[in-house]
């Protein structure tokens, strides 16, 4: 039996936490800007954290694979 390395192009689905900064007087103003789709647009985007939720494969592109042989297998 021979050995092979197969490379399959991935497309993947993550949920990662984002930093955001933003000025407002309380922290109800801040939910009604999130709740009237506002937010982003007011606020200014810090860093993307690790993610803790890891992620789903939602397709795999088979039309895409690299196939090969493993020299020293």
């Amino acid at each position: 039996m021979k050995k092979f390395k197969v490379v399959i192009p991935e497309k993947r689905v993550e949920v990662v936490p984002c930093v955001w900064e933003i000025e407002a007087e309380t922290k109800e103003d801040v939910q009604k800007m999130i709740d009237d789709g506002d937010f982003l647009d007011n606020a200014e985007y810090v860093e993307t954290l690790d993610s803790v939720w890891g992620f789903e494969v939602e397709d795999y592109y088979y039309d895409q694979v690299e196939i090969e042989e493993e020299e020293n297998a």
